[in-house]
């Protein structure tokens, strides 16, 4: 039986998706992406899929004046209730957790991340299936704060809350995964450089440039196995 395909939620560029559309294309699933900044339209019939990742991106989980946002954060509400698998990364992390009540916010002493850092799985889950902290790929200055009734997945030094699971097949993660050269290299390699390397706990574009070769390949391996596992939660 041929799968159904997995929509890639997009708030800046289609190749933000990196290395999920890569590892889900090998999986054997179509890979669909919407550009919800450049006006694509949220489906109706949330059946027709296999499941939705929700991507990053410059604006805040907060900016409901612009109409894209307050519309992913209302339709995320409906796919988690109907069990459907919906995986939020970054900032798609964070309008799960608005979806579900919860608040987003910057760090209280106004540390960012941008770069390779530890994360930790909470002990007694294996929903990440994530045995041993790993260094994965950060940037961000929002977090967010744990919705009721779900479970706290991942912790990190700077923010608590690094990944959340809610309802059968619902997980919001506030680190970046699907980071794979092309995203990386899109991220750094551009004039004038990203203002956030100037930000507080910002790693030196050097300094991740030598991460992301150290830890990417073991970083997409937890990816492919994690991913397996979500979309078998919810088909």
């Amino acid at each position: 039986m041929d799968k159904k395909p997995v929509l890639m939620l997009t708030h800046m560029a289609e190749r933000d998706a990196g290395q999920i559309a890569v590892i889900l294309e090998g999986m054997g699933y179509p890979v669909e992406t919407l550009r919800l900044n450049k006006g694509g339209a949220l489906p109706e019939d949330i059946e027709n899929y296999a499941g939705f990742a929700s991507f990053g991106g410059a604006m805040s989980a907060n900016d409901v004046h612009l109409d894209f946002i307050c519309d992913e954060i209302a339709w995320m509400g409906r796919v988690m209730a109907a069990g459907r698998p919906l995986l939020g990364l970054c900032l798609g992390g964070q309008l799960m957790a608005r979806s579900l009540g919860a608040r987003v916010a910057p760090h209280p002493d106004g540390k960012y991340e941008f770069g390779y850092y530890p994360v930790t799985p909470i002990d007694g889950t294996d929903d990440l299936q994530m045995a041993a902290p790993l260094m994965l790929c950060l940037r961000h200055g929002e977090g967010f704060e744990l919705p009721d009734g779900v479970r706290h997945l991942a912790s990190g030094e700077t923010f608590p809350n690094m990944a959340f699971r809610y309802g059968a097949a619902g997980f919001a993660l506030q680190f970046h995964p699907e980071v794979n050269d092309a995203v990386h290299s899109a991220w750094l390699d551009c004039e004038p450089p990203p203002p956030d390397l100037e930000y507080p706990g910002a790693q030196s574009a050097g300094e991740q440039i030598a991460a992301h070769a150290t830890y990417q390949g073991a970083m997409h391996d937890w990816l492919q196995g994690f991913l397996s596992h979500w979309l078998s939660l919810g088909n």
